[in-house]
């Protein structure tokens, strides 16, 4: 009977030291895992400190050569107008500024302000109509890729057409 009884306690030892090698070898595996993990962010980091470094520096260059470009912008353009820095006098009187002082107000990189004109295309089809061409196409048998070829437009915009459609 004794020797039963130490077989069974040789085996649950063996069992548990099993179990232990196990459970560290799964430990080392997450820790290197953790390890890999905080390179990664590291890499990241300075992925994107070189990246906004390189950021600046462009924009540094761009207004470098944007004031090359402009040099009679001066300072003034930027301060509060003079009538705004002088207080009102005594009552409602408010004075419209004129439209010489308007123009006068535009920076010089604004050479031909009033001849920009705006412009609308209103040749464009409203959403709706889009989704029901694709659906109409759709449900003739056409693809996905036949779909977008024949509206000019993306194969994953009809994708998603169709599935709000589907809904």
């Amino acid at each position: 009977m004794l020797a039963f009884l130490l077989t069974i306690s040789f085996l649950l030892h063996a069992l548990s030291l099993w179990i232990i090698i196990l459970l560290y070898l799964r430990l080392a595996k997450v820790k290197e895992i953790e390890k890999q993990q905080q390179q990664m962010t590291e890499e990241m980091e300075q992925t994107f400190s070189a990246y906004l470094l390189e950021w600046k520096e462009e924009n540094e260059r761009f207004l470098a050569e944007l004031a090359a470009i402009l040099p009679n912008r001066t300072q003034t353009d930027h301060s509060p107008p003079k009538d705004s820095a002088e207080p009102q006098a005594e009552g409602n009187e408010t004075t419209a500024p004129s439209e010489e002082t308007e123009t006068e107000a535009l920076p010089s990189y604004f050479p031909n302000i009033d001849e920009i004109k705006d412009v609308v295309d209103i040749r464009q089809q409203p959403a709706s109509f889009a989704a029901a061409r694709v659906r109409q196409l759709y449900e003739q048998g056409k693809t996905v890729e036949e779909i977008a070829k024949i509206l000019k437009k993306g194969k994953t915009e009809v994708e998603l057409l169709l599935k709000f459609r589907q809904k």
